[in-house]
């Protein structure tokens, strides 16, 4: 007759014998009974003695199961930590114990608090009720329960059981003190570190090197690098981990020298060799130097030492610090050679290429990680939401933000304010205000972004009434907030308001005025025509105009017909920026509009002399999910063909509407029909073209261009949105243009 069922949901049951004298433990494998035998799945049998000698076979339930002994073996106690894998079967376990008085079996109950305190997916709050349970702990429980602590948001609590543990008669050991002193580093706490330095001592621990390096861990965490040092040296028996401190150490200091130089020691040293952490450390310091020459070296050091192949963390330092110096060709290269790969890998591509103007792969590898089924983070997401919002794509924006949906990432003020930028920068700042709304905390980034987000849409006194409701939130603006609040009142023509931000700026927030908000003033007034007032407020500005606001000026005056100015202000500009190629483009364009071709090509032939380049113009349209890429003349799409027949019929329409091309920033003193048909296909042009063959008649077109949109292609995209009826909405370096009816948003001024 059974003694007790115990009702569990597990797939496995566990038998004891009751016998004092043996105290035999079993396991009943469930999932290896063969049907219709699995009856009773989710039952813990408790068994007689006498039922023991009885095996190979016995009746244990109803008369209905018979338990072969191929299916019982011994509950050991790797059993029990084999089971110990979840917090529900930690509590399975633990009922079990209770039950059968064997949590007093502190090899038993070890397990469980093991994996509670320890474990990622563990529970330390139940780890120390658990704790509270045990009438006395051995030293090894006690150091559990003190690492736990230590590694917790609590390390305090470290300090306290350290202690508790002390009063109750268990000694510290070699592992006790490594514990409390990385509670101490955490708590950046050196005073209590060197009570306790000195405690090692009268424990007869002082020349352990697990505690000698667990102190100079210490000491290096609570910014006292002398005193880490001096352990370092005279530490005799310092092993690769006591090398791997005081490198990491330097690094987190940005002493990369440093850290370069104690390596050399170490390398240097009689029977001591680096390890991986060791590569990782110094390719940490590569990367953030952008120093691909050593970084290169260490990752052939790397595979010399045999470390590359078998480490994946290793793996990855390389290629971040690859991507970091800008070598993506040996990034995609390393990449594709790493066997295995998990989401940091692909995150580091993914960064790389984004953070390299790389968006269109950044782009692909994101999908390809999908198809890989690697579930993203709130890093890699916040990576996708940046690069969505660089290039204007708002499909792949949308399906960005169902992902974090569809993981429950952690929707962090960080990345709530990423999808408030990527829907204003994606054209849908009605999208950006939905999330905004719904944001139950923000910080002055969030703020930030949503200002302005409206700025560049135009919005600019829905952007000063957000401020408004800032300053009744009592969140503090900063120098970041009248930026976008100056740029709002640019694009909108709010003078006197701008003036009046710029004021109240200075004299009731106290934050003095950078270049940026200088800048923005004097777009404010060029914007609205007012030249004089622009150059009366350089005069007074108590730092040197930068070539920013001297564009500015040339704008106005390209406007306002005022040639001679601008050529005067061009030339100051390229002695001011002799390497920036936007402020040649300039000069060119200016000549060239008042046909003065000799100048022009002065100009450009100065620029090839010096080896400066032209940013290359791209546009991007997103449809159906996918971004295509346009530049200038491109032929490389799969639909050219159809793409340029759009073209010619683009202009055949317009020009019967009465739009004439504007040639005045062709570079070149070419017939004027040559010139026109040089315009045909600039970038924005031929997405524009794309888009109208590929959607609906009547929908609207997005695209996004990396450079300022040109004077024709603004002037054509006007009369294009009236003859074919679309609104056209264009993102370039500085807003959004709403080409709606023959007319633009920024009322021609950009």
């Amino acid at each position: 007759m059974l003694q007790s069922i115990i009702v569990l949901s597990t797939c496995k049951g566990m038998v004891y014998d009751d016998n004092k004298h043996s105290k035999i433990l079993f396991a009943v494998q469930f999932d290896q009974i063969p049907w219709p035998h699995q009856t009773y799945p989710f039952l813990l049998f408790r068994l007689p003695s006498e039922a023991l000698p009885r095996f190979p076979s016995q009746t244990i339930a109803h008369g209905a199961m018979k338990i072969s002994s191929q299916w019982l073996k011994p509950l050991s106690v790797d059993l029990l930590k084999q089971h110990c894998t979840s917090v529900v079967n930690c509590k399975q376990a633990h009922a079990f114990l209770l039950r059968f008085d064997l949590l007093h079996e502190d090899i038993l109950s070890s397990k469980l608090l093991s994996f509670l305190a320890l474990s990622p997916s563990g529970d330390l709050n139940y780890a120390q009720q658990l704790f509270d349970q045990l009438s006395s702990p051995d030293s090894f429980i006690w150091n559990t329960i003190i690492r736990g602590h230590a590694r917790s948001s609590k390390p305090s609590q470290a300090i306290s059981f350290f202690h508790l543990m002390v009063s109750s008669g268990v000694p510290p050991d070699h592992h006790s003190y490594p514990f409390v002193l990385t509670a101490c580093a955490r708590m950046l706490s050196p005073e209590l570190g060197k009570r306790f330095h000195a405690e090692t001592f009268k424990f007869g621990l002082g020349s352990d090197v697990f505690v000698l390096n667990s102190l100079i861990q210490m000491y290096v965490s609570c910014g006292l690098f002398g005193d880490a040092r001096q352990l370092f040296d005279r530490n005799p028996l310092r092993d690769v981990v006591s090398w791997n401190v005081m490198i990491r150490g330097y690094v987190k200091r940005g002493e990369f020298e440093e850290a370069f130089g104690c390596f050399e020691e170490m390398i240097q040293a009689k029977n001591m060799h680096p390890d991986a952490v060791t590569m990782i450390c110094l390719l940490s310091a590569c990367s953030q130097l952008g120093d691909f020459d050593r970084g290169h070296w260490l990752h052939l050091y790397s595979c010399e030492l045999g470390f590359v192949s078998s480490n994946l963390q290793l793996g990855n330092a390389i290629l971040d610090m690859y991507c970091k110096c800008g070598d993506l060709s040996l990034a995609k290269k390393l990449f594709d050679e790493m066997g295995d790969r998990d989401l940091l890998t692909w995150t580091s591509m993914i960064n790389g290429f984004a953070t390299s103007g790389n968006f269109r792969d950044a782009l692909e590898f994101f999908s390809q990680m999908q198809n890989e089924r690697i579930n993203p983070d709130e890093v890699v997401l916040g990576t996708m939401l940046s690069v969505c919002a660089q290039m204007g794509a708002l499909d792949e924006g949308k399906y960005v933000h169902h992902l974090i949906e569809k993981y429950n990432v952690k929707r962090d003020i960080v990345l709530q304010t990423s999808l408030i930028d990527m829907y204003a920068k994606c054209g849908r700042v009605d999208f950006a205000l939905q999330v905004f709304k719904k944001m139950k905390e923000r910080n002055v980034f969030t703020w930030n972004a949503m200002i302005g987000g409206l700025a560049i849409h135009g919005h600019g006194q829905m952007a000063l009434d957000l401020f408004e409701e800032m300053k009744h939130e009592e969140a503090v603006a900063d120098h970041v907030t009248f930026i976008g609040l100056l740029l709002a009142c640019s694009h909108s023509g709010l003078v006197k308001a701008g003036l009046k931000i710029f004021t109240e700026m200075k004299d009731v927030y106290q934050i003095h005025p950078r270049m940026e908000h200088y800048g923005c003033v004097v777009d404010l007034l060029c914007r609205a025509g007012l030249m004089q007032d622009a150059l009366e407020f350089m005069k007074k500005m108590p730092i040197k105009p930068n070539e920013v606001l001297w564009a500015s000026i040339i704008g106005a005056c390209r406007v306002l017909g005022q040639t001679k100015i601008a050529e005067m202000v061009s030339r100051n500009m390229i002695d001011l920026d002799p390497e920036s190629c936007g402020r040649y483009v300039i000069l060119s364009n200016l000549y060239a509009g008042v046909h003065r071709w000799d100048d022009a090509l002065q100009v450009r032939n100065l620029m090839r002399a010096k080896g400066i380049n032209k940013t290359p113009g791209l546009s991007w349209i997103e449809l159906n999910g996918i971004v295509h890429q346009f530049a200038a003349g491109d032929r490389s799409h799969i639909q050219t063909e159809k793409i340029y027949m759009m073209i010619t019929e683009m202009y055949q329409r317009v020009r019967l509407a009465g739009h004439m091309a504007g040639t005045s920033e062709v570079l070149f003193d070419i017939e004027e029909e040559e010139k026109e048909h040089s315009l045909f296909f600039h970038s924005e042009k031929l997405a524009v073209a794309f888009g109208l063959m590929s959607t609906a008649p009547g929908s609207n077109i997005r695209i996004t261009k990396n450079l300022r949109v040109c004077c024709d292609c603004h002037s054509f995209l006007k009369a294009l949105s009236k003859v074919f009826n679309r609104e056209i909405v264009a993102r370039d370096r500085s807003r959004f243009h709403y080409f709606r009816g023959g007319l633009c948003s920024c009322n021609d001024f950009w």
